[in-house]
């Protein structure tokens, strides 16, 4: 009996200890506010921020661009958010239309309305593949419509590094507060 239960507390200890091995620590976030748009995101504290069409486009990047590239063109991991007017919310055929068309991507799986949407502002949860400099990456991303305005959130990482990225990438959407769409 004493054997039986050193070889249980044994195989408990063993899982225990390679769950804790296989988890890849999601390094510490901090929030941004946008003074400009309002909204709140969190993000890992040595990114560096990135704007784009008149601050409509905040990036957040985990190293400074190489010379001459821009976010849209240069970046393979990421972090943005951006801010569009448009009144709504926006039906679903257009929101799905808007995902793809935002930034270059190859598809788009996924989809669906989530349980945070409301008469007047919806919320729309994806995942997304795309490339740029011939570097493949896979993101998750929210597109979230109201009122009078959008915002689009996407957090990509190359895909060699996709598992570990993706839970950076999970944390880092359920800390998106939209802000005001209603103006």
């Amino acid at each position: 009996m004493n054997g039986q239960r050193v070889a249980a507390w044994a195989t408990v200890l063993g899982v225990v200890a390679v769950m804790g091995c296989s988890r890849a620590a999601v390094p510490a976030l901090e929030p941004y506010t946008s003074e400009a748009h309002g909204f709140t995101i969190a993000r890992p504290p040595s990114w560096h921020r990135v704007e784009s069409e008149r601050g409509r486009r905040v990036w957040f990047l985990p190293a400074p661009l190489p010379s001459g590239a821009t976010a849209e063109t240069g970046a393979t991991e990421f972090i943005v958010v951006m801010s569009r007017e448009a009144s709504g919310p926006l039906p679903e055929s257009e929101v799905r239309r808007l995902a793809m068309s935002l930034l270059l991507m190859h598809g788009v799986s996924g989809f669906q309305r989530t349980s945070a949407s409301t008469e007047t502002v919806a919320w729309y949860r994806f995942e997304l593949t795309g490339s740029t400099r011939s570097t493949e990456w896979a993101s998750l991303g929210l597109l979230v419509t109201g009122p009078a305005r959008m915002r689009y959130v996407v957090c990509a990482g190359p895909l060699p590094v996709w598992r570990e990225r993706q839970k950076l990438c999970e944390e880092v959407l359920r800390s998106f507060i939209p802000g005001d769409l209603s103006k």
